[in-house]
């Protein structure tokens, strides 16, 4: 393999590498802040229907008083795809509000029960969704929690989506790298290389120096004027000698 076979060589491979690596780290930071944002925007959730549950139950009303809760959660799940359900339940783990009608009065998971001690928000994996969940109080202290289980298929498919596209253009852009990289590797061999080919040439008799040649040219200039003045003088030699035969 030749110097410029093995230059272009090295920087295709280096610049495919650093752009296939800078691409891997943004899809890393996207599906992590595409993480944030969904776990943001259900915090928001979450804390509005704390909000609103609370200021109910500030005013006297008991939790299954509270018949706007359900057209309101019906709305919000309406309102976003990726939610699956949102559960409210009382302190004792009953489902009293649920987008899923049928489990109304029914006991949730024994887990959701466990975190009312959690202050904050939640999370918790079930059979492949993201439950994130908070509590909400009275007077008394933990009134009851609250649910919105998201679907973990839809943000895989964001995930997805967005692989597909960085990979395009991924692919584009360390194509178009690599056309850039092979451009400047040619141009730096050639201006590398070039005072050494100039030396080739004067050296097989195909060039001659001029007044802005570097050195290098201009020794190898001296070499052939040296060849040339050791040919003449063994020219001029042999001729001696052959004269000598002639005259003896």
């Amino acid at each position: 393999m030749t110097f410029v076979s093995r230059l272009i060589l090295v920087a295709v491979v280096s610049v495919s590498a650093a752009v296939i690596a800078v691409a891997a780290i943004a899809f890393t930071a996207s599906d992590k802040v595409g993480e944030e944002i969904e776990r943001a925007r259900v915090a928001n959730l979450l804390g509005t229907l704390r909000a609103s549950t609370e200021a109910n139950l500030s005013i006297g009303l008991l939790l299954d008083q509270i018949s706007l809760l359900q057209p309101r959660i019906e709305r919000e799940k309406a309102s976003d795809p990726s939610i699956l359900a949102i559960d409210i339940f009382n302190a004792g783990g009953r489902a009293i509000y649920s987008t899923d009608r049928s489990v109304i009065g029914e006991e949730v998971s024994p887990g959701w029960i466990g975190r009312l001690s959690t202050d904050g928000v939640w999370t918790e994996a079930e059979r492949g969704d993201t439950v994130f969940g908070t509590r909400f109080e009275n007077d008394l202290g933990v009134a009851g929690g609250i649910s919105v289980t998201v679907s973990d298929e839809a943000r895989a498919t964001r995930a997805e989506r967005l692989g597909l596209d960085l990979f395009s253009r991924t692919a584009m852009l360390a194509l178009a790298a690599s056309l850039v990289a092979v451009l400047a590797a040619l141009l730096f061999a050639y201006i590398v290389t070039r005072p050494y080919d100039r030396v080739a040439r004067i050296l097989s008799g195909e060039g001659t120096t001029s007044i802005d040649d570097d050195s290098i040219a201009q020794l190898a200039e001296e070499t052939v004027r040296s060849w040339r003045d050791a040919e003449a003088r063994v020219d001029r030699g042999l001729g001696q000698l052959g004269a000598l035969d002639d005259a003896a």
